[in-house]
């Protein structure tokens, strides 16, 4: 098998699993219990807390759990809404977006909210111009991506912030960081913001566990109420071993990041120069990305065809994003790039780990050259 669907999913750290693993069998005690098996489990928690926080370059105070990148996105956005009202009834973002936000986005519109969708150019980068101008005092949030979960594009979010505040100072700048966390080198010292969100399943922790950053003094309403967890900002009992096995791959995979910017990315670009020779499209900016992925498509092919011709071969890779795959065999992403609906049809994503290796590229390229004959391309 040769996976390159890590944009997706990625398989959770051993070490991780195994930490997880024993927090659900032995240290499995509620962390909001008062008895001294529950304080013990607290206490750990909160150490994962601490190391997250350390990484992120944030305080303790604020970093927030919740159950995935989608809540964390929902609760800001929401969130902020709500607690902002009287400050104004508009939002920001790219029409690059992923469907977290955009959904989001939508949902509020049909409520009132006023939103504004800022262009992109050919490789995917938002035009800063048509940001500022579109600031106004009635902005209360800007929500943009890192960088793209489809082409891999880096956004220039560190240009943005600066932006944002010469504008308007009281809108709140959310960054999602879904893609970036673990692929390049990322803390919130750095890419500034008021909010941010991360998926540990994007970092080899596991599903079922979302980081939100808020940073100290900022307005927001929680999304999920009842008890007290979580400051009283995400109510529910802490899924405790997932929390802890995040912070373990997330260290895991800061200690790979020199592996990811070398190796991964010579692999990546490997793929590129090839799949160009057999007649593809890059789509992927590679001066300008997150060093493991790579966005092309074969012209008049539609992508799904390649995806499931390589599946029958035990090597996986995407079309779109797996949160819109079974809805659309479309890229939204491309339609924004400014491509045909054939084209759009034809986008094939490859996402690498710190686990892959050329090898499996070397096989790629040649299973791939036996589908692109057997369709007489």
């Amino acid at each position: 098998m040769i996976y390159f669907d890590n944009n997706s999913t990625t398989p959770v750290n051993k070490e991780a699993a195994e930490v997880i693993l024993k927090y659900m069998t032995e240290l499995y005690a509620n962390p909001n219990s008062i008895h001294s098996f529950g304080v013990k489990v607290e206490q750990d928690l909160e150490e994962a807390r601490k190391n997250i926080s350390e990484i992120l370059q944030v305080l303790p105070s604020e970093i927030f759990f919740t159950s995935c990148a989608t809540e964390s996105i929902n609760t800001i956005i929401r969130g902020v809404t709500r607690a902002n009202k009287n400050k104004g009834r508009k939002i920001i973002t790219s029409s690059i977006e992923h469907s977290a936000v955009i959904n989001t986005l939508k949902d509020l519109e049909r409520n009132g909210i006023e939103v504004i969708y800022i262009n992109v150019d050919k490789n995917g980068v938002i035009d800063l111009k048509e940001l500022a101008d579109s600031i106004t005092e009635d902005t209360i949030l800007v929500s943009l991506m890192v960088a793209n979960n489809e082409i891999g594009t880096i956004e220039p979010v560190d240009e943005v912030y600066k932006l944002i505040k010469k504008k308007n100072d009281e809108t709140y700048f959310h960054i999602d960081a879904v893609q970036a966390l673990g692929k390049i080198s990322f803390d919130l010292g750095k890419y500034k913001c008021d909010f941010a969100s991360f998926s540990a399943h994007k970092f080899h922790g596991p599903k079922g566990v979302g980081i939100l950053y808020k940073k100290r003094g900022t307005r927001m309403y929680p999304l999920i109420t009842g008890g007290t967890q979580e400051k009283g900002m995400r109510a529910g009992t802490q899924n405790v071993a997932g929390i802890i096995g995040t912070s373990l791959a997330l260290q895991k995979a800061v200690e790979h990041l020199k592996y990811m910017k070398s190796e991964i990315k010579q692999i990546r670009d490997y793929l590129a120069y090839n799949l160009k020779e057999m007649g593809a499209q890059i789509l992927t900016p590679l001066d300008n990305s997150i060093p493991n992925t790579l966005g092309f498509f074969f012209p008049n092919i539609r992508g799904d065809i390649i995806v499931n011709g390589l599946s029958e071969a035990g090597i996986y890779v995407s079309t779109t994003s797996a949160c819109a795959s079974k809805i659309s065999s479309e890229s939204r992403i491309m339609k924004s790039l400014g491509y045909d609906d054939t084209n759009a049809k034809g986008l094939v994503r490859i996402s690498l780990s710190y686990l892959n290796n050329l090898n499996e590229a070397e096989i790629f390229i040649n299973k791939l050259k036996n589908i692109l004959n057997f369709l007489n391309y």
